[in-house]
């Protein structure tokens, strides 16, 4: 039995549970009445008798009223139990293996033959140009195939390098991406600089403004400044009714021009040299006074080229004046009279002596402002 019947059968079985257990509970019924009838019987039935009647009783029920069942093996057994689907599927599967199967399997053949047929033609027709290798035509054919497959591989090779240049070029455009990325960034870096260059540039335009200003503030200043303080220190009046200040672009250098109440340049080296002195001491008046820091004046030879009205005029308005702290260094006598010290005596804070004590050696002597000259006398005129 092949699995289809089996399956088969199982199905049948499955389905004609309930109608044989129905047939056999019948056959049982009627085993029954036809003892209860032999009850009554005045003879006796052998066995054998008794099993071809019940026989034909099992068969003539199953004829007359369960026509409609197929008989089955009594020794069946299930082996599979499928469902319903499973079973159905599998029947669909059998049909397909008969009828589709057979169709495909036939379509193959002949495809089969057909291919086979040219094959052999194929073959015939080789033979047959290989018979005909000495033909002056089919020779030529050959060495232009021979030509052609050495130009296929002179192809294929130009192929595989561009196939390899085709690769380096990918990594190149790979780093030229790389690159431009960086470039990019790059220029986004610039972009913000640019904008803070600008920012720069307009706080430049505006310090350099400032700073224009500041130079023609400080110009007008030390100008006025200086004016003032030669017609101060100077004698001669209106000498001098303008004082003009060029100052560098780069704040390095100072040019001073000298104007007469005329309106003419006054030639600096005309002066003489106490009015050169006196340029030179309103000068460094206005400087110090334009420069807001308290730094100490040294001044050596303080009046050598002076004249009497000049030394009083730069005791008075210059030495008390032009720095909280002034350190002068005069010969006495010649640079600073008695007179002239007595004078400036009442802004002297402190008062030393340099005494030379051999050609090579001198040393400093503490002294008060009062007692300056006396001691500078004791020393130097006491014999």
């Amino acid at each position: 039995m092949n699995i289809s019947e089996q399956l088969n059968n199982e199905r049948l079985l499955s389905e004609q549970k309930y109608k044989q257990d129905d047939v056999n509970l019948k056959i049982i019924k009627i085993r029954q009445e036809i003892e209860e009838k032999k009850k009554n019987l005045n003879f006796t039935l052998n066995i054998e008798t008794s099993d071809f009647y019940e026989d034909q009783i099992k068969q003539l029920v199953r004829k007359h009223f369960f026509s409609d069942m197929p008989e089955l093996p009594e020794t069946l057994k299930v082996l599979h139990d499928f469902s319903g689907s499973e079973t159905n599927e599998f029947s669909q599967l059998v049909n397909n293996l008969k009828h589709s199967f057979k169709d495909s399997f036939a379509s193959l053949n002949t495809e089969y033959s057909y291919i086979k047929n040219q094959l052999d033609s194929i073959s015939r027709k080789i033979r047959d140009a290989e018979k005909s290798a000495e033909d002056e035509y089919i020779s030529d054919l050959r060495q232009k195939k021979d030509a052609l497959d050495k130009r296929i591989l002179t192809i294929e090779k130009e192929i595989e390098t561009l196939h390899i240049k085709i690769g380096e070029f990918n990594n190149q455009i790979k780093t030229y991406k790389q690159r431009q990325e960086i470039l990019r960034k790059k220029i986004d870096d610039s972009t913000e600089y640019s904008e803070k260059e600008q920012k720069t540039k307009q706080l430049i335009n505006i310090l350099q403004n400032y700073i224009g200003l500041f130079k023609a503030e400080k110009k007008k200043s030390l100008e006025e400044k200086m004016l003032k303080g030669l017609n101060t220190l100077l004698h001669k009046e209106n000498f001098i009714t303008k004082v003009e200040v060029d100052i560098s672009v780069t704040g390095d250098d100072i040019d001073i021009t000298l104007y007469n109440h005329k309106g003419r340049i006054i030639d600096k080296g005309s002066l003489s040299m106490g009015e050169r002195q006196m340029y030179a001491s309103a000068l460094l008046n206005a400087l110090v006074d334009e420069s807001d820091i308290d730094f100490p004046v040294f001044i050596d030879s303080p009046m050598q080229k002076f004249d009497e009205q000049h030394a009083a005029n730069i005791i008075k308005y210059f030495y008390p004046n032009v720095s909280k702290q002034v350190v002068i260094f005069p010969l006495i006598n010649k640079e600073l009279t008695a007179k002239e010290y007595r004078q400036l005596q009442p802004n002297v804070a402190k008062a030393y002596l340099i005494n030379n004590i051999t050609t090579d050696s001198s040393e400093f002597l503490t002294t008060t402002p009062e007692d300056f000259l006396n001691t500078y006398n004791e020393i130097y005129y006491a014999n």
